[in-house]
């Protein structure tokens, strides 16, 4: 098939061929009005192709020196990422109007699946960093202020809540008690009770920010009515890295279960 190149006046672009000739399209977006279907597409240039050109395109070049150019099979479905850039305007041997589509990679495409990579990988490294400054919060623990409003004014310091008697009802395992955590505290606290008389550890909190507190929680066993002795064993974690231990509290107090 030989097709003799056209001239048209919504030839806005060029395409260069493996030979370095221009060859003059009309853009996909000024194409609409020519009403373009594939019975009038004779073949397309701009992709590798495995299989023989079926035709040659033919022009005259910049010093009227003729220039040529191989005419690729029409690709009835594009690849990822391929796109339509245009049309070359052009006459077959009958004298009737063909074109020639142009087919370019699309920028957009191959760069969407890098993006897409980089922004998961981003997400992934910020969650990562984030977490590597903030313990597991005990997801229990509300709001809470100390009586009277009490915190702590003194960053260099720790304020420690003191604690009592402790009571809960019996037949169960929930305590309503606030194991809190003032406000202005440089540092997190977790809590760990333990029954005096055996050792034996209880209860233990997750991680609790300053101005919170847990102010219900189960202890692991169910205690005969009775009063119990307890050691109640803060551990802190530093604000600004919780792997970090500062100073530790402890408290004795009573277990009452009624």
């Amino acid at each position: 098939m030989r097709l003799i190149e056209r001239t048209d006046t919504l030839c806005t672009k060029n395409f260069r061929d493996k030979n370095k000739n221009l060859w003059k399209y009309i853009p996909s977006k000024q194409a609409g009005d020519k009403k373009i279907t594939p019975q009038d597409i004779a073949g397309d240039t701009g992709y590798r192709a495995k299989k023989s050109p079926i035709g040659l395109l033919e022009g005259a070049g910049e010093t009227n020196k003729k220039k040529k150019m191989d005419v690729l099979h029409f690709r009835t479905q594009l690849g990822y990422s391929q796109k339509e850039a245009g049309y070359i305007p052009c006459e077959d041997e009958a004298g009737e109007l063909r074109y020639v589509r142009v087919i370019r990679r699309s920028l957009v495409k191959i760069l969407l699946p890098i993006i897409i990579l980089l922004a998961l990988m981003g997400g992934g490294l910020w969650w990562y960093l984030s977490q590597q400054g903030t313990p597991d919060l005990d997801e229990s623990s509300i709001a809470y202020q100390m009586p009277d409003g009490m915190k702590n004014e003194d960053p260099s310091q720790i304020m420690m809540p003191g604690f009592g008697t402790i009571t809960m009802d019996a037949g169960g395992t929930t305590v309503h008690a606030a194991l809190a955590n003032p406000e202005g505290n440089p540092c997190y606290f977790k809590y760990q009770i333990s029954l005096s008389d055996t050792g034996e550890q209880v209860y233990e909190s997750g991680w609790i920010a300053p101005g919170m507190a847990v102010t219900e929680w189960d202890i692991s066993e169910e205690l005969p009515e009775g009063e119990y002795p307890i050691y109640i064993l803060v551990q802190t974690a530093s604000l600004e890295n919780y792997e970090e231990g500062m100073n530790r509290g402890a408290a004795n107090a009573t277990l009452v279960v009624r």
